[in-house]
């Protein structure tokens, strides 16, 4: 299980917060309590997302992520969460649900 950083403690604001997704056929869970805005890869192999933390009393959700490579199978039960270029390759954040 991947997680970092987690929800966090309650705040009087929102915050924007950076989590990685290997490229390594696993599911990893994060503890979310907004959206998932931006998909990308700045480095090999790892695919990063940006979700919005949201601050006062929002309870977190865990969201199930892995991610597929183009063209491969992707099994029934998961849902398009946003795509990460990785020089030649194309890799795609799906979360199951």
């Amino acid at each position: 299980m991947t997680q970092l950083p987690d929800a966090g403690p309650a705040t009087d604001f929102d915050m924007i917060y950076r989590y990685e997704v290997p490229v390594d056929d696993q599911v990893h869970e994060f503890k979310l309590t907004g959206a998932i805005l931006q998909v990308a890869c700045r480095r090999r192999g790892v695919v990063e997302f940006w979700a919005l933390q949201n601050g006062g009393s929002a309870n977190p959700v865990t969201r199930r992520l892995l991610v597929f490579g183009t063209g491969h199978p992707i099994p029934f039960g998961h849902a398009y969460v946003g795509t990460a270029l990785d020089g030649p390759l194309v890799w795609h954040l799906m979360e199951r649900v």
